[in-house]
Protein backbone atom coordinates (compact mmCIF):
# COMPACT_ATOMS: atom_id res chain seq x y z
CA UNK A 1 0.00 0.00 0.00
CA UNK A 2 1.36 3.40 -0.94
CA UNK A 3 0.53 6.11 1.57
CA UNK A 4 1.69 9.06 -0.45
CA UNK A 5 2.31 9.24 -4.18
CA UNK A 6 3.33 12.88 -4.11
CA UNK A 7 2.69 16.17 -2.36
CA UNK A 8 2.23 19.61 -3.83
CA UNK A 9 4.09 21.18 -0.98
CA UNK A 10 4.03 24.72 0.30
CA UNK A 11 6.55 26.26 2.66
CA UNK A 12 4.92 26.36 6.09
CA UNK A 13 6.55 28.42 8.83
CA UNK A 14 6.60 26.99 12.34
CA UNK A 15 6.24 30.02 14.57
CA UNK A 16 7.14 27.97 17.63
CA UNK A 17 10.44 26.92 16.12
CA UNK A 18 11.62 29.95 14.20
CA UNK A 19 9.40 32.88 15.05
CA UNK A 20 7.39 34.79 12.45
CA UNK A 21 10.23 35.84 10.13
CA UNK A 22 9.33 34.41 6.71
CA UNK A 23 12.56 35.30 4.91
CA UNK A 24 13.57 32.37 2.72
CA UNK A 25 17.18 32.60 3.83
CA UNK A 26 16.55 32.78 7.56
CA UNK A 27 19.14 30.79 9.54
CA UNK A 28 17.33 28.66 12.12
CA UNK A 29 20.47 26.93 13.31
CA UNK A 30 19.40 23.64 11.70
CA UNK A 31 21.97 22.16 9.32
CA UNK A 32 20.52 18.68 8.85
CA UNK A 33 17.19 17.11 7.95
CA UNK A 34 17.31 15.14 11.20
CA UNK A 35 17.53 18.49 13.00
CA UNK A 36 14.43 19.67 11.14
CA UNK A 37 12.59 16.48 12.10
CA UNK A 38 13.51 17.03 15.74
CA UNK A 39 12.39 20.67 15.53
CA UNK A 40 9.00 19.50 14.23
CA UNK A 41 8.67 17.09 17.18
CA UNK A 42 9.74 19.85 19.57
CA UNK A 43 7.15 22.28 18.22
CA UNK A 44 4.37 19.70 18.59
CA UNK A 45 5.19 18.89 22.19
CA UNK A 46 6.46 15.40 21.36
CA UNK A 47 9.58 15.89 23.50
CA UNK A 48 7.71 16.92 26.64
CA UNK A 49 9.06 15.21 29.72
CA UNK A 50 5.99 13.00 30.20
CA UNK A 51 5.54 12.17 26.51
CA UNK A 52 8.79 11.17 24.77
CA UNK A 53 11.24 13.12 26.89
CA UNK A 54 13.28 12.77 30.06
CA UNK A 55 10.66 11.08 32.26
CA UNK A 56 9.57 8.66 29.55
CA UNK A 57 13.18 7.76 28.72
CA UNK A 58 13.58 5.77 31.91
CA UNK A 59 11.16 3.06 30.83
CA UNK A 60 12.54 0.01 29.06
CA UNK A 61 12.36 0.42 25.29
CA UNK A 62 10.96 3.92 25.63
CA UNK A 63 10.74 6.23 22.65
CA UNK A 64 12.86 9.30 23.43
CA UNK A 65 12.50 12.07 20.82
CA UNK A 66 14.81 14.61 22.45
CA UNK A 67 17.62 15.90 20.22
CA UNK A 68 20.38 14.04 22.08
CA UNK A 69 18.51 10.72 21.92
CA UNK A 70 16.36 10.79 18.78
CA UNK A 71 18.64 8.93 16.34
CA UNK A 72 19.64 6.13 18.73
CA UNK A 73 16.04 5.81 19.89
CA UNK A 74 14.47 5.21 16.48
CA UNK A 75 16.84 4.11 13.68
CA UNK A 76 16.80 0.30 13.28
CA UNK A 77 15.32 0.01 16.78
CA UNK A 78 12.51 -2.53 17.23
CA UNK A 79 9.11 -1.02 17.94
CA UNK A 80 6.81 -2.31 20.64
CA UNK A 81 3.76 -2.36 18.35
CA UNK A 82 4.46 -5.07 15.79
CA UNK A 83 7.40 -6.59 13.96
CA UNK A 84 8.55 -3.43 12.17
CA UNK A 85 11.30 -1.10 13.48
CA UNK A 86 10.59 2.46 14.56
CA UNK A 87 12.57 3.76 11.59
CA UNK A 88 13.71 1.52 8.76
CA UNK A 89 16.17 3.67 6.75
CA UNK A 90 14.98 4.07 3.17
CA UNK A 91 11.37 2.91 3.62
CA UNK A 92 8.73 4.91 5.46
CA UNK A 93 6.16 2.11 5.07
CA UNK A 94 8.34 -0.17 7.19
CA UNK A 95 8.82 2.55 9.82
CA UNK A 96 6.39 2.53 12.75
CA UNK A 97 7.21 6.12 13.71
CA UNK A 98 6.12 7.39 10.29
CA UNK A 99 3.09 5.09 10.09
CA UNK A 100 1.77 6.37 13.43
CA UNK A 101 2.31 10.00 12.41
CA UNK A 102 0.64 9.37 9.06
CA UNK A 103 -2.32 7.70 10.75
CA UNK A 104 -3.01 10.95 12.61
CA UNK A 105 -2.31 13.31 9.69
CA UNK A 106 -3.73 11.29 6.77
CA UNK A 107 -6.18 8.98 8.53
CA UNK A 108 -4.48 5.79 7.30
CA UNK A 109 -5.13 2.50 9.11
CA UNK A 110 -2.29 1.13 11.21
CA UNK A 111 -3.79 -2.37 10.99
CA UNK A 112 -3.02 -2.43 7.25
CA UNK A 113 0.65 -2.56 8.21
CA UNK A 114 0.35 -4.93 11.17
CA UNK A 115 0.98 -2.11 13.63
CA UNK A 116 -0.91 -1.92 16.92
CA UNK A 117 -1.49 0.99 19.27
CA UNK A 118 -2.65 4.51 18.52
CA UNK A 119 -1.66 7.31 16.19
CA UNK A 120 0.79 10.12 17.01
CA UNK A 121 0.93 12.70 18.49
CA UNK A 122 -1.25 11.34 21.27
CA UNK A 123 -2.55 14.81 22.16
CA UNK A 124 -5.03 16.80 20.07
CA UNK A 125 -2.23 18.24 17.95
CA UNK A 126 -1.46 16.90 14.49
CA UNK A 127 1.45 17.27 12.07
CA UNK A 128 0.70 19.13 8.87
CA UNK A 129 1.24 17.30 5.59
CA UNK A 130 4.40 19.36 5.03
CA UNK A 131 5.77 18.35 8.43
CA UNK A 132 4.89 14.72 7.77
CA UNK A 133 6.65 14.96 4.42
CA UNK A 134 9.83 16.11 6.18
CA UNK A 135 9.77 12.91 8.24
CA UNK A 136 9.01 10.82 5.15
CA UNK A 137 11.79 12.44 3.10
CA UNK A 138 14.29 11.95 5.93
CA UNK A 139 13.45 8.24 6.23
CA UNK A 140 13.32 7.67 2.48
CA UNK A 141 16.67 9.45 2.10
CA UNK A 142 18.30 6.86 4.39
CA UNK A 143 17.47 8.43 7.79
CA UNK A 144 20.91 10.09 7.97
CA UNK A 145 22.30 11.35 11.27
CA UNK A 146 23.93 14.31 9.49
CA UNK A 147 23.39 16.03 6.15
CA UNK A 148 20.45 17.41 4.22
CA UNK A 149 18.07 15.19 2.25
CA UNK A 150 17.12 16.57 -1.15
CA UNK A 151 13.38 17.24 -1.48
CA UNK A 152 12.55 17.70 2.20
CA UNK A 153 10.19 20.72 2.59
CA UNK A 154 11.55 23.85 4.23
CA UNK A 155 9.00 23.88 7.02
CA UNK A 156 11.25 26.06 9.19
CA UNK A 157 11.67 28.77 6.57
CA UNK A 158 15.43 28.45 6.83
CA UNK A 159 16.15 28.49 3.12
CA UNK A 160 18.41 26.05 1.28
CA UNK A 161 21.79 27.35 2.36
CA UNK A 162 23.13 23.82 2.96
CA UNK A 163 23.80 21.53 -0.03
CA UNK A 164 21.97 18.21 -0.11
CA UNK A 165 24.01 15.12 0.79
CA UNK A 166 24.05 11.76 -1.01
CA UNK A 167 21.40 9.35 0.23
CA UNK A 168 22.99 6.56 2.28
CA UNK A 169 21.55 3.98 4.66
CA UNK A 170 23.33 2.62 7.72
CA UNK A 171 24.30 -1.07 7.49
CA UNK A 172 21.28 -3.36 7.55
CA UNK A 173 21.33 -5.50 10.72
CA UNK A 174 21.97 -9.16 9.82
CA UNK A 175 19.60 -11.93 11.00
CA UNK A 176 20.59 -14.20 13.86
CA UNK A 177 22.94 -17.00 12.77
CA UNK A 178 20.33 -19.74 13.33
CA UNK A 179 17.57 -17.79 11.58
CA UNK A 180 19.07 -16.51 8.36
CA UNK A 181 22.03 -15.06 6.51
CA UNK A 182 23.05 -11.75 4.93
CA UNK A 183 24.56 -11.15 1.49
CA UNK A 184 26.42 -7.86 0.97
CA UNK A 185 27.52 -6.28 -2.30
CA UNK A 186 30.15 -3.85 -1.13
CA UNK A 187 29.91 -0.25 -2.28
CA UNK A 188 30.79 0.91 -5.80
CA UNK A 189 31.80 4.53 -6.37
CA UNK A 190 29.34 7.02 -7.88
CA UNK A 191 30.91 10.45 -8.49
CA UNK A 192 29.10 13.73 -7.84
CA UNK A 193 26.38 14.75 -10.31
CA UNK A 194 26.57 11.51 -12.30
CA UNK A 195 24.54 8.49 -13.40
CA UNK A 196 25.87 5.02 -14.08
CA UNK A 197 24.82 1.39 -14.36
CA UNK A 198 27.42 -1.15 -13.35
CA UNK A 199 27.87 -4.91 -13.13
CA UNK A 200 30.03 -6.90 -10.74
CA UNK A 201 30.04 -10.30 -9.01
CA UNK A 202 30.76 -11.48 -5.47
CA UNK A 203 31.73 -15.03 -4.51
CA UNK A 204 30.61 -16.63 -1.24
CA UNK A 205 30.93 -19.95 0.54
CA UNK A 206 28.47 -20.36 3.41
CA UNK A 207 28.63 -24.15 3.56
CA UNK A 208 29.86 -24.03 7.17
CA UNK A 209 27.40 -21.30 8.22
CA UNK A 210 24.04 -22.57 6.96
CA UNK A 211 22.59 -25.07 9.47
CA UNK A 212 22.04 -28.57 8.03
CA UNK A 213 18.28 -28.50 8.64
CA UNK A 214 17.85 -25.77 6.04
CA UNK A 215 19.95 -27.36 3.29
CA UNK A 216 18.63 -29.29 0.30
CA UNK A 217 20.05 -30.74 -2.93
CA UNK A 218 20.05 -28.00 -5.53
CA UNK A 219 17.39 -28.16 -8.27
CA UNK A 220 18.80 -28.72 -11.75
CA UNK A 221 18.54 -25.02 -12.59
CA UNK A 222 20.83 -24.23 -9.62
CA UNK A 223 23.56 -26.71 -10.47
CA UNK A 224 21.86 -30.06 -9.81
CA UNK A 225 21.64 -32.39 -6.78
CA UNK A 226 25.42 -32.81 -6.46
CA UNK A 227 25.53 -29.25 -5.14
CA UNK A 228 23.97 -27.90 -1.92
CA UNK A 229 21.36 -25.15 -1.68
CA UNK A 230 19.35 -23.69 1.18
CA UNK A 231 15.66 -22.84 1.32
CA UNK A 232 14.31 -19.50 2.48
CA UNK A 233 10.84 -18.22 3.37
CA UNK A 234 11.44 -14.54 2.68
CA UNK A 235 14.10 -12.01 1.89
CA UNK A 236 14.63 -8.31 2.46
CA UNK A 237 16.79 -6.16 0.17
CA UNK A 238 17.93 -2.71 1.33
CA UNK A 239 20.03 -0.37 -0.76
CA UNK A 240 21.24 3.22 -0.77
CA UNK A 241 18.24 5.31 -1.86
CA UNK A 242 19.81 6.98 -4.91
CA UNK A 243 19.41 3.69 -6.80
CA UNK A 244 17.08 3.57 -9.81
CA UNK A 245 17.13 -0.22 -9.71
CA UNK A 246 19.10 -3.13 -8.36
CA UNK A 247 18.94 -6.47 -10.17
CA UNK A 248 20.40 -9.31 -8.10
CA UNK A 249 20.94 -12.74 -9.64
CA UNK A 250 22.71 -16.03 -9.02
CA UNK A 251 25.26 -17.06 -11.64
CA UNK A 252 25.09 -20.79 -12.37
CA UNK A 253 28.02 -22.00 -14.51
CA UNK A 254 26.86 -24.08 -17.49
CA UNK A 255 27.39 -27.89 -17.26
CA UNK A 256 30.03 -27.77 -20.00
CA UNK A 257 32.17 -25.40 -17.89
CA UNK A 258 32.14 -26.90 -14.35
CA UNK A 259 35.54 -25.31 -13.63
CA UNK A 260 33.80 -21.92 -13.41
CA UNK A 261 32.46 -22.85 -9.96
CA UNK A 262 36.01 -22.08 -8.82
CA UNK A 263 36.59 -18.29 -8.47
CA UNK A 264 40.27 -18.93 -9.25
CA UNK A 265 39.35 -20.04 -12.78
CA UNK A 266 40.82 -17.79 -15.49
CA UNK A 267 37.32 -16.73 -16.57
CA UNK A 268 37.06 -14.63 -13.39
CA UNK A 269 39.14 -11.44 -13.33
CA UNK A 270 40.08 -8.46 -11.17
CA UNK A 271 38.84 -9.47 -7.70
CA UNK A 272 38.90 -6.15 -5.83
CA UNK A 273 37.81 -4.89 -2.42
CA UNK A 274 34.76 -2.64 -2.59
CA UNK A 275 34.47 -0.29 0.39
CA UNK A 276 35.94 -1.09 3.77
CA UNK A 277 39.51 -0.43 4.97
CA UNK A 278 41.06 -2.13 1.88
CA UNK A 279 38.92 -0.41 -0.74
CA UNK A 280 40.50 -0.74 -4.19
CA UNK A 281 43.02 -3.43 -3.22
CA UNK A 282 43.17 -6.80 -4.95
CA UNK A 283 41.69 -9.60 -2.84
CA UNK A 284 41.39 -13.39 -2.59
CA UNK A 285 37.67 -14.27 -2.98
CA UNK A 286 38.04 -17.49 -0.99
CA UNK A 287 39.35 -15.79 2.15
CA UNK A 288 36.45 -14.88 4.48
CA UNK A 289 36.21 -11.19 5.40
CA UNK A 290 39.39 -10.46 3.45
CA UNK A 291 38.31 -6.85 2.82
CA UNK A 292 37.50 -6.02 6.44
CA UNK A 293 34.40 -4.50 7.97
CA UNK A 294 31.86 -3.29 5.35
CA UNK A 295 34.15 -4.41 2.55
CA UNK A 296 33.38 -7.07 -0.06
CA UNK A 297 35.68 -8.96 -2.44
CA UNK A 298 34.16 -8.56 -5.91
CA UNK A 299 35.03 -8.45 -9.55
CA UNK A 300 35.71 -4.86 -10.56
CA UNK A 301 32.51 -2.84 -11.16
CA UNK A 302 32.33 -1.86 -14.83
CA UNK A 303 29.72 0.15 -16.71
CA UNK A 304 27.38 -2.41 -18.25
CA UNK A 305 23.64 -2.32 -18.98
CA UNK A 306 22.01 -5.49 -17.70
CA UNK A 307 25.52 -6.96 -17.28
CA UNK A 308 25.72 -7.35 -21.06
CA UNK A 309 29.30 -7.35 -22.40
CA UNK A 310 30.69 -7.62 -18.87
CA UNK A 311 34.29 -8.75 -19.34
CA UNK A 312 35.40 -9.64 -15.81
CA UNK A 313 33.32 -12.82 -15.69
CA UNK A 314 32.70 -15.91 -17.83
CA UNK A 315 31.38 -15.17 -21.30
CA UNK A 316 28.03 -16.87 -20.65
CA UNK A 317 27.24 -14.30 -17.94
CA UNK A 318 27.42 -11.25 -20.21
CA UNK A 319 25.03 -12.33 -22.95
CA UNK A 320 22.08 -10.42 -24.35
CA UNK A 321 19.87 -13.36 -23.32
CA UNK A 322 20.79 -12.57 -19.74
CA UNK A 323 19.52 -9.02 -20.14
CA UNK A 324 16.08 -10.32 -21.17
CA UNK A 325 15.99 -12.95 -18.42
CA UNK A 326 16.38 -15.83 -20.86
CA UNK A 327 19.83 -17.12 -19.87
CA UNK A 328 19.84 -20.34 -17.83
CA UNK A 329 23.14 -19.25 -16.27
CA UNK A 330 21.49 -16.24 -14.57
CA UNK A 331 18.65 -16.84 -12.11
CA UNK A 332 16.87 -13.81 -10.70
CA UNK A 333 16.76 -13.23 -6.95
CA UNK A 334 15.32 -9.71 -6.81
CA UNK A 335 14.62 -6.62 -8.90
CA UNK A 336 14.26 -3.63 -6.59
CA UNK A 337 13.04 -0.28 -7.92
CA UNK A 338 13.15 1.49 -4.58
CA UNK A 339 15.39 1.49 -1.55
CA UNK A 340 13.84 -1.63 -0.01
CA UNK A 341 12.20 -4.71 -1.46
CA UNK A 342 10.55 -7.56 0.43
CA UNK A 343 9.25 -10.95 -0.72
CA UNK A 344 7.38 -12.71 2.06
CA UNK A 345 5.97 -16.06 0.96
CA UNK A 346 2.77 -17.87 1.85
CA UNK A 347 3.16 -21.05 3.98
CA UNK A 348 4.74 -23.79 1.91
CA UNK A 349 6.32 -21.45 -0.67
CA UNK A 350 10.09 -21.20 -0.63
CA UNK A 351 13.00 -19.72 -2.53
CA UNK A 352 16.32 -21.41 -3.28
CA UNK A 353 19.90 -20.18 -3.10
CA UNK A 354 23.17 -22.14 -3.56
CA UNK A 355 25.12 -22.53 -0.33
CA UNK A 356 28.25 -21.69 -2.32
CA UNK A 357 28.39 -19.66 -5.50
CA UNK A 358 28.30 -16.28 -7.21
CA UNK A 359 25.97 -13.30 -6.81
CA UNK A 360 25.56 -10.90 -9.75
CA UNK A 361 24.93 -7.28 -8.77
CA UNK A 362 23.54 -5.03 -11.54
CA UNK A 363 23.06 -1.55 -10.08
CA UNK A 364 21.78 1.60 -11.82
CA UNK A 365 22.04 4.75 -9.71
CA UNK A 366 22.10 8.54 -9.73
CA UNK A 367 24.02 11.01 -7.63
CA UNK A 368 22.32 14.41 -7.87
CA UNK A 369 24.51 15.98 -5.20
CA UNK A 370 27.92 17.65 -5.36
CA UNK A 371 29.60 14.95 -3.25
CA UNK A 372 31.05 11.62 -4.39
CA UNK A 373 29.34 8.64 -2.81
CA UNK A 374 29.05 4.86 -2.93
CA UNK A 375 26.11 2.55 -3.62
CA UNK A 376 25.67 -0.71 -1.72
CA UNK A 377 23.02 -3.41 -1.31
CA UNK A 378 22.24 -5.77 1.57
CA UNK A 379 20.06 -8.90 1.35
CA UNK A 380 18.74 -10.80 4.38
CA UNK A 381 17.36 -14.33 3.84
CA UNK A 382 15.26 -16.14 6.45
CA UNK A 383 15.82 -19.90 6.45
CA UNK A 384 13.04 -22.41 5.79
CA UNK A 385 13.28 -26.04 6.93
CA UNK A 386 12.59 -29.05 4.69
CA UNK A 387 9.31 -29.96 6.45
CA UNK A 388 7.79 -26.61 5.46
CA UNK A 389 8.82 -26.53 1.78
CA UNK A 390 6.16 -27.34 -0.84
CA UNK A 391 6.26 -24.93 -3.80
CA UNK A 392 9.36 -23.25 -5.21
CA UNK A 393 9.24 -19.56 -6.03
CA UNK A 394 9.53 -18.74 -9.76
CA UNK A 395 10.73 -15.47 -11.24
CA UNK A 396 8.30 -13.31 -13.22
CA UNK A 397 10.30 -10.86 -15.32
CA UNK A 398 8.58 -9.98 -18.60
CA UNK A 399 10.82 -7.86 -20.83
CA UNK A 400 10.11 -9.44 -24.21
CA UNK A 401 8.26 -6.29 -25.33
CA UNK A 402 10.48 -3.83 -23.48
CA UNK A 403 10.50 -1.25 -26.32
CA UNK A 404 6.94 -1.73 -27.59
CA UNK A 405 6.15 1.98 -27.14
CA UNK A 406 8.05 2.85 -30.35
CA UNK A 407 8.88 6.54 -30.80
CA UNK A 408 6.96 9.27 -28.96
CA UNK A 409 7.41 12.56 -30.81
CA UNK A 410 7.76 15.83 -28.88
CA UNK A 411 4.51 17.17 -27.39
CA UNK A 412 2.64 13.89 -28.02
CA UNK A 413 1.62 10.93 -25.92
CA UNK A 414 1.60 7.24 -26.80
CA UNK A 415 -0.12 4.19 -25.35
CA UNK A 416 1.04 0.62 -25.90
CA UNK A 417 -0.13 -2.72 -24.55
CA UNK A 418 1.16 -6.29 -24.39
CA UNK A 419 0.23 -9.63 -22.80
CA UNK A 420 1.85 -12.47 -20.86
CA UNK A 421 0.52 -15.91 -19.91
CA UNK A 422 1.36 -17.97 -16.80
CA UNK A 423 1.43 -21.79 -16.56
CA UNK A 424 -1.50 -23.88 -15.34
CA UNK A 425 -1.61 -23.91 -11.53
CA UNK A 426 0.14 -20.54 -11.08
CA UNK A 427 -0.27 -18.37 -7.99
CA UNK A 428 1.13 -14.84 -7.96
CA UNK A 429 3.46 -13.71 -5.15
CA UNK A 430 4.23 -10.14 -6.28
CA UNK A 431 3.42 -8.03 -9.33
CA UNK A 432 4.85 -4.66 -10.34
CA UNK A 433 5.61 -2.49 -13.36
CA UNK A 434 8.62 -0.79 -14.91
CA UNK A 435 8.92 2.32 -17.05
CA UNK A 436 11.20 5.36 -17.00
CA UNK A 437 10.44 9.04 -16.39
CA UNK A 438 7.94 9.59 -19.24
CA UNK A 439 5.77 6.67 -18.13
CA UNK A 440 2.57 8.11 -16.65
CA UNK A 441 -0.11 5.44 -16.25
CA UNK A 442 0.73 1.74 -16.02
CA UNK A 443 -2.23 -0.66 -15.83
CA UNK A 444 -2.60 -4.43 -15.63
CA UNK A 445 -5.78 -6.44 -16.21
CA UNK A 446 -6.07 -9.87 -14.63
CA UNK A 447 -7.38 -12.81 -16.71
CA UNK A 448 -9.31 -13.52 -18.81
CA UNK A 449 -7.67 -11.73 -21.75
CA UNK A 450 -6.90 -12.47 -25.38
CA UNK A 451 -3.26 -12.40 -26.44
CA UNK A 452 -2.18 -9.61 -28.77
CA UNK A 453 0.83 -8.36 -30.68
CA UNK A 454 2.57 -5.86 -28.42
CA UNK A 455 2.51 -2.20 -29.39
CA UNK A 456 0.17 0.77 -29.94
CA UNK A 457 -2.30 -1.43 -31.88
CA UNK A 458 -2.89 -3.68 -28.88
CA UNK A 459 -5.79 -1.95 -27.11
CA UNK A 460 -6.56 -1.87 -23.38
CA UNK A 461 -9.57 -3.94 -22.24
CA UNK A 462 -12.89 -2.17 -21.84
CA UNK A 463 -13.02 -2.53 -18.07
CA UNK A 464 -11.33 -1.11 -14.99
CA UNK A 465 -7.74 -2.29 -14.46
CA UNK A 466 -6.80 -4.47 -11.50
CA UNK A 467 -3.43 -2.72 -11.10
CA UNK A 468 -2.62 0.93 -11.62
CA UNK A 469 0.59 2.88 -10.92
CA UNK A 470 1.41 6.49 -11.81
CA UNK A 471 4.89 6.99 -10.34
CA UNK A 472 7.74 5.44 -12.29
CA UNK A 473 10.39 5.76 -9.55
CA UNK A 474 8.07 4.39 -6.87
CA UNK A 475 5.83 1.88 -8.66
CA UNK A 476 3.06 0.03 -6.90
CA UNK A 477 3.91 -3.47 -5.71
CA UNK A 478 0.90 -5.76 -5.44
CA UNK A 479 1.43 -8.63 -3.01
CA UNK A 480 -0.79 -11.69 -2.96
CA UNK A 481 -1.85 -13.97 -0.12
CA UNK A 482 -4.91 -16.00 0.84
CA UNK A 483 -7.08 -12.87 0.90
CA UNK A 484 -6.48 -11.93 -2.76
CA UNK A 485 -5.04 -15.08 -4.36
CA UNK A 486 -5.44 -15.68 -8.10
CA UNK A 487 -5.90 -19.39 -8.84
CA UNK A 488 -4.90 -19.85 -12.47
CA UNK A 489 -5.89 -23.49 -12.91
CA UNK A 490 -7.82 -23.37 -16.19
CA UNK A 491 -6.43 -25.21 -19.25
CA UNK A 492 -7.78 -22.32 -21.35
CA UNK A 493 -4.92 -19.91 -22.15
CA UNK A 494 -7.23 -16.87 -21.97
CA UNK A 495 -7.93 -17.64 -18.33
CA UNK A 496 -4.21 -17.34 -17.54
CA UNK A 497 -3.36 -14.33 -19.71
CA UNK A 498 -2.69 -10.83 -18.34
CA UNK A 499 -2.81 -7.67 -20.43
CA UNK A 500 -0.74 -4.64 -19.45
CA UNK A 501 -0.63 -1.13 -20.89
CA UNK A 502 1.24 2.11 -20.26
CA UNK A 503 0.96 5.71 -21.42
CA UNK A 504 4.08 7.75 -22.18
CA UNK A 505 3.75 11.54 -22.20
CA UNK A 506 6.48 13.52 -23.96
CA UNK A 507 5.28 17.03 -23.11
CA UNK A 508 1.72 16.57 -24.39
CA UNK A 509 0.12 17.44 -21.05
CA UNK A 510 2.84 19.82 -19.84
CA UNK A 511 5.17 21.18 -22.55
CA UNK A 512 7.80 21.96 -19.88
CA UNK A 513 8.21 18.20 -19.37
CA UNK A 514 9.18 17.43 -22.96
CA UNK A 515 12.48 15.64 -23.40
CA UNK A 516 15.13 18.32 -24.00
CA UNK A 517 18.49 17.89 -25.70
CA UNK A 518 19.97 20.62 -23.49
CA UNK A 519 19.11 18.59 -20.36
CA UNK A 520 20.67 15.35 -21.58
CA UNK A 521 22.98 13.47 -19.21
CA UNK A 522 26.66 14.14 -19.56
CA UNK A 523 28.06 12.03 -22.39
CA UNK A 524 30.53 10.30 -20.08
CA UNK A 525 27.75 9.03 -17.82
CA UNK A 526 25.20 7.94 -20.42
CA UNK A 527 27.51 6.32 -22.97
CA UNK A 528 27.39 3.04 -21.00
CA UNK A 529 30.55 1.65 -22.53
CA UNK A 530 30.37 -1.06 -25.17
CA UNK A 531 26.57 -1.22 -24.87
CA UNK A 532 26.04 2.22 -26.45
CA UNK A 533 26.21 0.87 -29.99
CA UNK A 534 23.33 -1.46 -29.18
CA UNK A 535 21.05 1.02 -27.45
CA UNK A 536 21.18 4.16 -25.37
CA UNK A 537 21.98 7.74 -26.28
CA UNK A 538 22.46 11.24 -24.98
CA UNK A 539 19.82 13.66 -26.23
CA UNK A 540 18.92 13.50 -29.92
CA UNK A 541 20.46 14.35 -33.29
CA UNK A 542 19.81 17.83 -34.84
CA UNK A 543 17.53 16.42 -37.53
CA UNK A 544 15.32 14.88 -34.82
CA UNK A 545 14.86 18.04 -32.76
CA UNK A 546 11.74 20.18 -32.65
CA UNK A 547 11.05 23.71 -31.44
CA UNK A 548 10.46 24.20 -27.74
CA UNK A 549 8.53 27.42 -27.05
CA UNK A 550 7.85 30.18 -29.51
CA UNK A 551 5.21 30.34 -32.25
CA UNK A 552 6.46 27.18 -34.00
CA UNK A 553 6.59 24.82 -31.04
CA UNK A 554 6.75 21.22 -32.26
CA UNK A 555 8.15 22.07 -35.70
CA UNK A 556 11.25 20.11 -36.81
CA UNK A 557 14.10 22.63 -36.70
CA UNK A 558 17.29 20.65 -37.48
CA UNK A 559 19.25 22.33 -34.68
CA UNK A 560 18.45 25.89 -35.85
CA UNK A 561 16.90 28.11 -33.16
CA UNK A 562 15.91 30.68 -35.81
CA UNK A 563 13.27 28.28 -37.16
CA UNK A 564 11.44 28.45 -33.82
CA UNK A 565 10.76 32.18 -33.82
CA UNK A 566 10.85 34.62 -30.94
CA UNK A 567 11.21 32.85 -27.57
CA UNK A 568 11.71 29.38 -29.04
CA UNK A 569 14.74 27.09 -29.08
CA UNK A 570 15.47 23.98 -31.14
CA UNK A 571 15.66 21.66 -28.15
CA UNK A 572 12.76 19.15 -27.98
CA UNK A 573 13.57 15.47 -28.56
CA UNK A 574 11.55 12.36 -29.31
CA UNK A 575 11.40 9.62 -26.67
CA UNK A 576 12.21 6.03 -27.65
CA UNK A 577 13.26 2.80 -26.05
CA UNK A 578 16.62 2.87 -24.31
CA UNK A 579 18.52 2.45 -21.10
CA UNK A 580 18.88 5.94 -19.62
CA UNK A 581 16.05 7.53 -17.66
CA UNK A 582 15.59 9.93 -20.62
CA UNK A 583 14.56 6.90 -22.67
CA UNK A 584 11.89 4.32 -22.02
CA UNK A 585 11.21 0.73 -21.03
CA UNK A 586 8.02 -1.35 -20.70
CA UNK A 587 8.07 -4.40 -18.47
CA UNK A 588 6.52 -6.55 -15.77
CA UNK A 589 8.33 -7.61 -12.60
CA UNK A 590 7.25 -10.07 -9.94
CA UNK A 591 7.23 -13.67 -8.76
CA UNK A 592 4.87 -16.66 -8.71
CA UNK A 593 4.75 -20.34 -7.85
CA UNK A 594 2.98 -23.35 -9.35
CA UNK A 595 0.92 -25.85 -7.37
CA UNK A 596 0.45 -29.45 -8.49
Amino acid sequence: MRLIASFHLSCLILVAACGSDSASTRDCGVDSTLGTVQAVFESRGCTASTCHGVEASGAAGALDLRAESLYESVVNVAAQSGELPRVFPGDEERSVLYLKLAAKTLGTALSDFGVSGGSMPTNADVLTEDELEVVRAWIRGGAPRVGVVKGAPDVLGCGESVEASPNKIPPLPAPAADEGIQFYSGGWTLPAESENEVCFVTYYDYSDRVPEEFKLPCPDAYGGPTRECFGYSNFLLAQDPQSHHAIVESYIPPPENPQEWDPYDEAWKDWTCLDGPKDGQRCDPKVPDVCGDRGACATEPLTSIGCVVYRNAPESLGTLAGFFGLATTRLNIAIAQESTFVEDYEPGVYGVMPVEGFTIWNSHSFNLTKEDTTVAQYMNFTYMSANDRLYQRQDLTVLTDIFAMGTIEPFTRQEACATFTLPVGSRLVTLSSHTHKFGRDFRIWYPPNDTCMAGPNCAPPDREPDYRSFTYQDPLYQRFDESNALELDSPDEQDRTFRYCAIWDNGATNPQEVRKHSERPDAATCAFGDFTDFIGSCGCAPEERACFGGPNQGMICNGDDAVCGDGGVCDACPVWGGVTTEEEMFGILGAYYVVD
